[in-house]
C-alpha cells in the first residue's frame, strides 16, 4: 500500500529540479498527475519517444528521466505535472496550538475527544519526514528522521500511544 505524502508537504517540480525529482522517483515520493494518455502519446511519439501498447507510463517515465533535456522538455510541453516533497517545512506555534487543543479535548465524562483526529494529523507530519522533508517545529526539535519524528510526537502527546485506538505509526 502506497502512502502519499500530504499535500501541505509536496512541492511542483520546475525545471531545474531534475536531480531531486529523479532521486524522488527512485524513493517512491514523486506524485505525477498525468494529463490525457492519449495525447501524451501523440505528444511522445512526435518526440521520437518510445510508445509501447502495455507499460507506456513506465516507458514515458524512464525516456524523461533518461537526461536533463527530456526532462526539461516534458516538464515545459507533455502536461505531465509532477510534485516532489518540500526540502523543509516549519510547524508553526499556531499550528501546535490546534495540535494541542485536539489532545487536550474531552468530552462531559472526561474521555478524549479529539485524538481521532490527531492521530490522523501526527500521521501525515510522519509521512512527510519519511519522504524527506525536514521539518522544524517552531521553538522546537528539527525532525529528520522516523525516531526524531516519534521522539517529538511522544513526548508531547505521550498519551495517545495506550489511550488511542489508532497510533501514529500504523497506517491501516
Amino acid at each position: 500500500m502506497k502512502i502519499d505524502t500530504p499535500a501541505w508537504a509536496m512541492r511542483r517540480v520546475e525545471v531545474e529540479d531534475y536531480g531531486a525529482a529523479r532521486d524522488s522517483h527512485l524513493r517512491g515520493a514523486l506524485q505525477i498527475k498525468w494529463p490525457d494518455l492519449r495525447e501524451l502519446r501523440a505528444w511522445s511519439k512526435r518526440q521520437g519517444w518510445p510508445t509501447p501498447r502495455f507499460g507506456f507510463e513506465a516507458a514515458f517515465l524512464a525516456k524523461l528521466f533518461d537526461s536533463q533535456t527530456n526532462f526539461a522538455q516534458a516538464i515545459g510541453e507533455s502536461g505531465i505535472e509532477l510534485t516532489i516533497p518540500r526540502r523543509e517545512y516549519t510547524l508553526s506555534t499556531e499550528r501546535l496550538t490546534e495540535l494541542d487543543a485536539l489532545y487536550e479535548a474531552r468530552s462531559s465524562s472526561g474521555r478524549p475527544v479529539g485524538w481521532g483526529g490527531l492521530v490522523e494529523e501526527l500521521r501525515e507530519i510522519r509521512r512527510a519526514v519519511e519522504a524527506g522533508v525536514v521539518i522544524q517545529v517552531e521553538g522546537g526539535p528539527t525532525m529528520q528522521s522516523w525516531q526524531e519524528f516519534y521522539s517529538w510526537a511522544h513526548g508531547q502527546y505521550h498519551m495517545l500511544e495506550d489511550g488511542a485506538d489508532k497510533w501514529i505509526g500504523d497506517d491501516r
